[in-house]
């Protein structure tokens, strides 16, 4: 009966550290809903093996309609948990954001301001940023 204790602890402590690496870093999530607003639409945060379409369509209905969003994807990484992500904010403004915390514990987190941002459904990057002029 111990044992049966015991393997049940240990499913949960894996299953719950599996669903932990696939949530996208509160830090993270909170750079993005400030570069596009507290009332911007949320698109969603797609794990590594989610299905990105539902939250690039989101994100692309967003923009069309001019309206604020964002949206994150987890990307694959060896070593590192990393995450890249879109806002957009009520004036048009677009920004992709990236979160990396390497084997180390120590986070990276930049944005880079875009004049268009192109979004890729399958493949590694999901997210591609053409830089606004008087970015270096």
């Amino acid at each position: 009966m111990r044992a049966s204790y015991f393997s049940l602890l240990v499913f949960l402590t894996v299953a719950a550290n599996a669903r932990a690496a696939d949530s996208a870093p509160v830090a993270f999530l909170n750079r993005l809903r400030a570069l596009a607003g507290a009332a911007s639409r949320d698109c969603g945060s797609v794990p590594l093996q989610g299905d990105r379409e539902p939250a690039i369509a989101c994100a692309k209905d967003s923009h069309s309609s001019a309206k604020a969003y964002r949206v994150a994807f987890q990307l694959q990484a060896n070593g590192s948990s990393i995450w890249q992500g879109a806002a957009r904010d009520e004036h048009g403004k677009l920004w992709v954001a990236f979160y990396d915390l390497d084997s180390s514990g120590s986070p990276t987190l930049s944005t880079l301001p875009c004049r268009e941002i192109l979004f890729v459904a399958e493949g590694g990057e999901v997210l591609d940023c053409q830089p606004t002029s008087n970015t270096p």
